[in-house]
This record gives structure tokens, C-alpha cells and sequence, in this order.
């Protein structure tokens, strides 16, 4: 079968359900703004006493990695807080990932905020113990990577110029992201069988490797495929972002508009990423 058997009910899973999207661009908004006053506060009062200059070598991201690697006492007072909003993070995000999952395969294509909350609520518990369940499959992962990899760190380690070192690694981080497009491909099964099928959490792991074992290679290709048109859109935005000047005034607020758009099109993305997978997965459970 083509691309299209599964593209289009996808793309129009996710047209009719774009509401969700919207949804989850203003919760992110909310908490972002939430959040951003005590993120400000902590740097305000573990970096005001450095000094950042006006025009940096360097961007602002990397001079801030580079003040916490150098004074790695500063985030010292603040573990406690940094743990809680990691895991709080983590909470939202599965609780927004049940919303977006019951809703996507909702028969029903309406879609308005209290359902898709409802959904989120009610899919929570399952989600959360998925990601519990789906830990040793990541050990698995690091294991197939150290083991995969382990030719290339040799050929680094022997290497007496930077190219070999320079391409190992980019060959590592190939591999990692090959791995990882796997086994989240196989989460997101795992997910579709609860929700589609209402199936607990290990028998739906069950199912999901029954019908990855029959159908992988070609369900991991059409994973990858969306991934790569999502990585080419990507590189078009940041290099039309890269055009806008950054001093003036409306460079900026093209910056935060765009950027904003950006969020609304990886959560889009997201959104096809189901429809194409749950189209996939059902003509092709029954063969």
C-alpha cells in the first residue's frame, strides 16, 4: 500500500481535531508564563553578580551552561525546587499526552476543552504507568546503543586526526536517534492499543510487540518518513528565523510569533504522528 493510505487519514484525523493543538499551545502558554517568575527570580539571584557581555561569542544558551558548569555550587540551594518542577513537567506533559491520545482516537471529531480534559483525566493513571513500564525498555535502549556503538568509539579512540572523531560521533548520534524513533514508535502503540482497545498497560505492551514482531520494518519506515518531513519543515523555519533581525522592535515580536507558530506546528505534528500510526494499526492488525 501507498503513503497515502495512511498520510490521508491521518491529515484528516488531525484537521478535524485542530482544536487540540490550540488546546495544548494556550496550556503550554499558561504554565510557561506560570513559570516564568520563579525561573527569573532563581537566575536573577544566582547570576546577577555575573557578567554576561553585550555582544557574546558565544549564544546566550551556552554562556549560561558554561557560568552552571564552572559554578556548579550555585544550583545547589536549588535542587529541591529544580526536582519538583521536573517532575511536575513530567506530570503535565503525560496528562496532556491522555488528553491528546483519547482525543485523536475519539470516534466523535468534535472537540472542545472539557473534553479533551475529561480525556486527559481519565487516561492519566494508564499513561503514567506506561512510562513506569516502558523504563526498562529505555535500559534496552542504552544497551543496544553501547553495543552498536562500540565499533565507532573504538575507531575514534585509535584515530590520530579530529575526522574520525568528528564523524564517530556524528554517527553516534545517528544511531541514538534511530533507536530512539523505535521504541517510541512502540510506546505510541502501546498507547493507541489502551486507548482503541481499552486494554491494560502490559497486555496492550503485549499486543503492541505481537504486532511489531509481524510488522516493523515497514510501520519503523513510515515513522521515519513523517519524521524526516517534520525535520525538513523545521530547517526551513529556523532558517527563515535566522533572517529576521533580532535588535529591532519587530524583529522580536516576528521572533515570539513565529516561535509561537512553531509550537502550534510540532503539536500538529505530533497530532498526524498518531493519526498515521493508528491508521497503520488498524488494516493492518487483522492481516
Amino acid at each position: 500500500m501507498s503513503l497515502q493510505t495512511y498520510l490521508n487519514p491521518g491529515l484528516n484525523r488531525t484537521i478535524t481535531r485542530f482544536r487540540l493543538s490550540v488546546y495544548i499551545w494556550l496550556i503550554l502558554l499558561v504554565l510557561a508564563l506560570l513559570a516564568l517568575a520563579p525561573i527569573n527570580s532563581l537566575l536573577r539571584n544566582s547570576l546577577g553578580h555575573f557578567y554576561l557581555p553585550d555582544k557574546p561569542v558565544m549564544p546566550f544558551e551556552l554562556n549560561l551552561a558554561e557560568v552552571f558548569l564552572a559554578n556548579q555550587e550555585i544550583l545547589s540551594p536549588y535542587v529541591g525546587f529544580l526536582l519538583t518542577l521536573m517532575l511536575l513537567t513530567g506530570l503535565i506533559f503525560t496528562f496532556l499526552s491522555a488528553g491528546l491520545f483519547g482525543r485523536m482516537l475519539s470516534p466523535d471529531p468534535v472537540v472542545t476543552l472539557r473534553e479533551f480534559l475529561s480525556d486527559g483525566a481519565r487516561h492519566f493513571w494508564k499513561f503514567f504507568l506506561s512510562l513506569l513500564v516502558f523504563l526498562p525498555f529505555l535500559a534496552v535502549l542504552l544497551i543496544l546503543f553501547r553495543l552498536l556503538t562500540a565499533p565507532l568509539n573504538l575507531w575514534s579512540s585509535r584515530a590520530v586526526t579530529e575526522w574520525p572523531v568528528i564523524i564517530s560521533a556524528n554517527l553516534r548520534m545517528l544511531v541514538l536517534i534511530l533507536l530512539w524513533t523505535a521504541f517510541k514508535l512502540f510506546l505510541d502503540l502501546t498507547r493507541i492499543i489502551m486507548i482503541s482497545e481499552s486494554k491494560k498497560v502490559i497486555p496492550a505492551y503485549v499486543s503492541a510487540l505481537r504486532f511489531l514482531k509481524r510488522h516493523f520494518f515497514r510501520f519503523w519506515g513510515l515513522y521515519l518518513l513523517l519524521g524526516l518531513a517534520v525535520i525538513i519543515i523545521s530547517a526551513f523555519w529556523f532558517f527563515i528565523m535566522r533572517l529576521i533581525p533580532s535588535g529591532a522592535g519587530p524583529g522580536v515580536l516576528a521572533f515570539i510569533f513565529l516561535g509561537q507558530i512553531y509550537i502550534i506546528f510540532r503539536v500538529l505534528a505530533r497530532q498526524v504522528f498518531i493519526g498515521v500510526e493508528y491508521a497503520y494499526y488498524l488494516r493492518q492488525k487483522g492481516e
